[in-house]
């Protein structure tokens, strides 16, 4: 009888943690979305960072705790030092996690999308540019429902000079396919990643204007 009543806590005390956990990340995941300060992405990312610790087996926190600090680098015009910074964050970060989850397609997405912020002068265009290149690839390659995989596919050639066979014209049917698989992906868990869509929609609205100028 005892062993019993044992398992039943155990069971009723590991779901309550469980929930906990997953409204705790749901809360910091909304926020993430409303902030337009780099002072508080960063804060928020030390939050992210302090639920990984206590959760040890989860990829989710680190993951988020990356994205914060890179989404930091979009505001209050931080000069390019300040950005490679909090980039750096970033990357512990996606290091951290790749090396027990490899196998994540959203992780790869997350390096291509470092390596594409990374991108502050022209000096840096090329390298890192082909290394967001081969993130994405390894993204396809486990995940190819995955939209931004096409999203940043997308951006990475629009972004990518003509001669170099760049441009918003061979950019459009990556950022078309991205756009239609965000609008039709439906979200079974709150906890997986869904940025994207909004800056995939602006470079298709810049192609359009490409096309009629």
């Amino acid at each position: 009888m005892k062993t019993i009543i044992t398992i039943l806590f155990v069971a009723i005390a590991t779901t309550a943690f469980s929930s906990k956990y997953e409204e705790t990340m749901k809360t910091n995941i909304d926020k993430l979305y409303t902030l337009n300060s780099s002072i508080e992405l960063q804060a928020l990312a030390n939050q992210f960072e302090r639920i990984a610790n206590a959760e040890a087996d989860k990829w989710l926190p680190d993951y988020y705790a990356a994205y914060c600090c890179i989404r930091s680098t979009f505001f209050d015009n931080m000069e390019a030092d300040a950005k490679h910074i909090q980039l750096d964050k970033a990357q512990q970060l996606v290091d951290k996690i790749m090396k027990s989850h490899d196998d994540e397609s959203e992780i790869f997405a997350l390096q291509a999308l470092l390596y594409q912020i990374r991108i502050t002068d022209i000096s840096k265009g090329a390298k890192y540019s082909q290394k967001a290149a081969e993130a994405i690839a390894v993204a396809e390659k486990l995940n190819p429902e995955n939209p931004r995989v096409y999203y940043l596919r997308g951006s990475n050639t629009f972004h990518t000079p003509k001669f170099f066979g760049g441009g918003a014209e061979k950019a459009k049917p990556d950022l078309e396919k991205a756009a239609s698989m965000f609008e039709s992906q439906v979200q079974t868990d709150p906890l997986q990643p869904t940025w994207g869509a909004h800056h995939n929609k602006e470079l298709l609205s810049q192609c359009s204007e490409v096309e009629n100028n």
